[in-house]
């Protein structure tokens, strides 16, 4: 039987990995210019909050619970107005939650415990994990929310529950 640490790791990840495809599905029914788009000055575009997610995962799993130099400026992912294509700003999302996900299958349950500094704040390990996951789910539930606004689209990731 897997350890709760173990099964903590492995429903963090698998949640990483299970949003990662409905996010990148979502902007890919979006334009280029629709990606740097805002409603108005206090909103953040798409392109803001993918900016926004890799930061996060970035400086709580890779750096965090990896220990990779912590490089993330936060200001400048709401800033930007333009730059990256879609396609950058996917593969760039996709490749930090694949490097985090390693990470987190590497951990053991004692490093779950440990004291780690992120943020300038002294954070367990696994809040740390932990918010990173949700804050990712959140995240990617803006994108989608804003997709079906612009497309009225239906994602049909749930069908199956639907009453007959």
């Amino acid at each position: 039987m897997e350890s709760l640490d173990r099964k903590f790791l492995i429903a963090c990840v698998n949640t990483l990995r299970s949003y990662l495809p409905k996010v990148k599905e979502a902007v890919e029914l979006l334009s280029e210019e629709e990606i740097w788009a805002r409603p108005h000055e206090t909103s953040n575009s798409v392109g803001n909050i993918l900016l926004h997610m890799a930061g996060n995962v970035r400086q709580y799993l890779i750096s965090g619970a990896g220990g990779a130099a912590d490089e993330r400026n936060r200001p400048a992912e709401f800033s930007m107005r333009e730059g990256a294509s879609k396609a950058e700003l996917l593969g760039a999302l996709e490749r930090t939650v694949f490097k985090a996900c390693a990470i987190l299958e590497k951990l053991d349950s004692a490093q779950l415990l440990e004291t780690r500094t992120i943020q300038n704040r002294e954070q367990v390990l696994l809040d740390a994990i932990f918010h990173s996951t949700e804050h990712f789910c959140y995240h990617a539930g803006q994108i989608i929310y804003i997709v079906k606004a612009r497309r009225d689209h239906s994602f049909p990731w749930w069908k199956h529950l639907e009453a007959k």
